[in-house]
This record gives C-alpha cells, sequence and structure tokens, in this order.
C-alpha cells in the first residue's frame, strides 16, 4: 500500500500538481461555472421584470379603482388583484433566492497565484509521512485508483478539484471519506475490459 501511495503521489505531483496543467484541466469547469453563473443572472432579471410588470399592473387596477372606472365590489377585479399579487409574490420570492443561490455559489475568481499556491503546498502535503493527514490529500485528488498487471489508473473529478482549490468543503478542503483502492479486473481476449 505505501509503494502505490508513493507511485500515485508521484504521478499527481508530475502530471496534475503543475501550475499550468491544473488551469488547463480547470478552465472547462470554470467556463462552464461562469456559463451557469450568467443563466442565474439572466434568470433573477426575468423574475424582477415579472415582479415589476405585476405591480405596474396592480398599480393600474388601483387606480382605475380610484378614478371610478373600476369596481370595487367586482369578483373578477378582486381575483384578477390576488393573482397580480400572487405572481409578483411568487416572482420576488424566487429572484431572492436565485440570488442568494448565486451568491453562495462560489463565484470567487481563481487566479494564477492561487494556482500556484495550492499546487506548491498540496505537493508539500502528498509528501508527508505518517499515512492520514497524506492519503487525504491524495483523496482530494484522486477519488479512485484501480490497480492491473503492470498499470495503474487514477482517476479523479473536475469538480472535486476545484472545490480543492476553492476550499469549499472545510479545513484545507480535503475529503476524509475513503479513497477507492481497487484492483481491475483481468482483461478479456481482444482488449476488452
Amino acid at each position: 500500500m505505501d509503494e502505490l501511495d508513493d507511485l500515485v503521489a508521484s504521478h499527481l505531483e508530475d502530471q496534475l500538481l503543475q501550475p499550468e496543467r491544473l488551469e488547463t484541466i480547470l478552465a472547462s469547469v470554470l467556463d462552464r461555472r461562469q456559463e451557469q453563473s450568467e443563466r442565474r443572472r439572466e434568470h433573477i432579471a426575468e423574475l424582477n421584470k415579472r415582479a415589476s410588470e405585476s405591480e405596474l399592473r396592480l398599480k393600474r387596477l388601483y387606480d382605475a379603482i380610484e378614478a371610478g372606472v373600476a369596481d370595487i365590489d367586482d369578483p373578477a377585479l378582486k381575483d384578477r388583484i390576488d393573482g397580480l399579487k400572487a405572481i409578483r409574490d411568487q416572482a420576488k420570492a424566487d429572484a431572492e433566492r436565485a440570488q442568494a443561490m448565486l451568491d453562495n455559489s462560489g463565484s470567487k475568481a481563481i487566479t494564477p497565484q492561487m494556482v500556484r499556491t495550492f499546487a506548491k503546498a498540496v505537493r508539500q502535503r502528498i509528501r508527508l509521512e505518517g499515512g492520514g493527514y497524506r492519503r487525504d490529500h491524495l483523496r482530494a485528488l484522486a477519488q479512485r485508483v484501480e490497480v492491473a498487471d503492470g498499470e495503474v489508473w487514477i482517476m479523479g473529478s473536475k469538480p472535486r478539484l476545484l472545490q480543492a482549490l476553492t476550499g469549499k468543503s472545510g479545513v484545507n478542503s480535503v475529503p476524509t471519506q475513503g479513497l477507492k483502492w481497487r484492483r481491475r479486473p483481468p482483461r478479456r481476449a481482444g482488449g476488452a475490459p
């Protein structure tokens, strides 16, 4: 197990924990995150527009009532006012909820300096002797390691890597759940796994 840990740490150090490589890997995740934020902003704008339009219609109805053009005792008018109030209130509540989600989505910008600092710190931490803390850092980068005759596959998740970089999951953003070490099944004839 120690030999495999060293092999995985070396590979991650050489192939993943180079700032340029990290920026390349995370570019697509960051682009998707930016697109999602943009879509949320557009949705919030639509909700605010819907609330404003409903508020404007309510004002016009109130003006019509004050001018004596509309009868306040008309049941259809009361239903219309109640419907507009419901649309306005729901749109406002949805916009507030969407804004809170946007604010909490971690739209924190990732700078090249952050990537360099992260890469340097993790390279040091995965080289620590003593097991637990080191293995936790390996888990943050590689969620699955499969071993077969003479081959090792190291698999990770871009969103988990981004999560580790931005520090969203607590102290040092290192998960504590188990890393899945497993033997890869032997290959069948014809090269199919």
